[in-house]
């Protein structure tokens, strides 16, 4: 299931009628994935392991997560080998661990290596913090279902479509695109790309 900021039921409340419960989920997830776009990362909670890609400069032993609040870390592995010898610092969605986090089996000392860490990021559902990422959404999806201008029986399913729309609502309201990524966004400085599945995000290197 795609990531739900709101529900069938929220976006039913909001424009005070009954909704097409196919309809309105796709529209949930469309206006979801648009917040979360905006911020650069996923602020549902969520588990997932993420595959970071070091290199040469990469030799400290501090390694920043990805995407924040971190909640929980379930395991980490450099290489294919699994380390338990690291300590957590959740408030600062960092890992610390003594020996590095570059693997010492590489032949070359500037050769990539990676590490691959299990962990637990995002808000919980019902936390109030998630509240303006929440209405933001379902102002979204109120705008595509009460004004279907623009939309086709065809298209009203075309994910992309609608998609793009929110995406240019969004970007229309610069105050409320600042206000999310104040909320929501990583911590200023530089960034490297992380690869998770098949997304690309992006970290801060500096925390």
């Amino acid at each position: 299931m795609a990531d739900q900021l709101a529900t069938p039921a929220d976006l039913a409340s909001a424009v005070q009628s009954d909704v097409d419960t196919s309809t309105a989920t796709l529209l949930i997830e469309c206006a979801t994935a648009v917040v979360q776009a905006i911020v650069r990362q996923r602020i549902v909670q969520v588990t997932e392991s993420v595959v970071l890609d070091l290199d040469g400069y990469d030799g400290g032993v501090y390694l920043p997560l990805p995407e924040r609040p971190v909640t929980a870390v379930t395991s980490a592995a450099i290489g294919a080998t699994t380390v338990t010898d690291f300590t957590t610092q959740l408030s600062r969605g960092r890992l610390w661990r003594a020996l590095g986090w570059r693997s010492t089996l590489i032949a070359y000392y500037n050769q990539p290596s990676t590490a691959t860490i299990a962990y637990t990021h995002g808000y919980a559902a019902g936390d109030q913090r998630l509240q303006l990422g929440r209405s933001a959404v379902l102002s979204l999806a109120m705008g595509a279902y009460a004004n279907p201008a623009g939309m086709t029986a065809e298209s009203v399913d075309d994910y992309s479509v609608q998609y793009a729309a929110m995406s240019s609502r969004l970007e229309a309201s610069p105050y409320l695109v600042a206000l999310l990524r104040r909320q929501y966004g990583l911590p200023p400085g530089s960034v490297r790309l992380a690869v998770c599945g098949e997304s690309t995000y992006a970290y801060d290197q500096r925390a």
